[in-house]
């Protein structure tokens, strides 16, 4: 079964627009991000360590898995709000509405 078109909706925290962009099978937010040249933060490549790729989990239309043990003590040293997580840990699978801040300090 071919998969369908999804979209990731992304906004920037200080401008008014948002970009779309479409994607058809599972993957990993940074990456996908990074692969479209979408300006966000990061610095330890990936691993999760750094938490420069923090973005606001606005809306989605199939919930996003739980966060590990990496993200889990990153967001509560960092005291994350409820609906941020580190896109170098997001598996996006189905339609989402991101915002990326633009001032995190790590």
């Amino acid at each position: 079964m071919k998969d369908s078109t999804k979209t990731l909706t992304v906004h920037f925290q200080d401008e008014i627009d948002s970009k779309e962009y479409q994607f058809q099978a599972s993957t990993n937010l940074l990456d996908f991000l990074n692969a479209q040249k979408v300006g966000i933060n990061q610095s330890c490549g990936g691993s999760g360590t750094c938490t420069t790729c923090r973005v606001l989990v606005n809306q989605t239309d199939s919930p996003i898995h739980d966060m590990n043990e990496i993200e889990s003590e990153r967001s509560t040293e960092r005291n994350f709000e409820p609906n941020e997580r580190l896109a170098c840990q997001i598996e996006i699978t189905d339609n989402l509405i991101i915002t990326i801040p633009t001032n995190y300090s790590t």
